[in-house]
């Protein structure tokens, strides 16, 4: 008996790991992308070139899209890159992670 309900356990188990370390993978991508946003919104609010901010963004999230909308206070930083939730050897299912971060600009109020 205990044989069988061991048996009838291992999937439900092995299940939960995988749920359990697929969430794991995906806070790790979010917080990747955050913090990417977050760093690319800072950097162009205090009145650092574009160009490098976007350098900047793209080698540490390679595979994401950034969008810069400047206001006359602030700039605001959305960006997009697909995700993944699963591990490798079961499979990846697709999906898309997005973060927006709004910085004030900083650099209008020294000039």
């Amino acid at each position: 008996m205990v044989t069988l309900e061991t048996a009838l356990m291992i999937p439900v188990l092995f299940l939960i790991t995988f749920l359990f370390i697929s969430g794991i993978a995906l806070g790790v991508q979010t917080l990747a992308l955050s913090d990417a946003t977050r760093t690319a919104a800072r950097e162009l609010a205090r009145g650092t070139n574009e160009e490098s901010v976007r350098d900047g963004f793209y080698r540490s999230e390679p595979t994401a899209q950034l969008q810069i909308i400047w206001d006359t206070d602030t700039v605001s930083i959305l960006t997009r890159k697909p995700g993944e939730f699963g591990v490798s050897f079961v499979g990846l299912t697709p999906f898309e992670i997005s973060q927006t971060h709004v910085a004030p600009r900083e650099w209008i109020n020294a000039q």
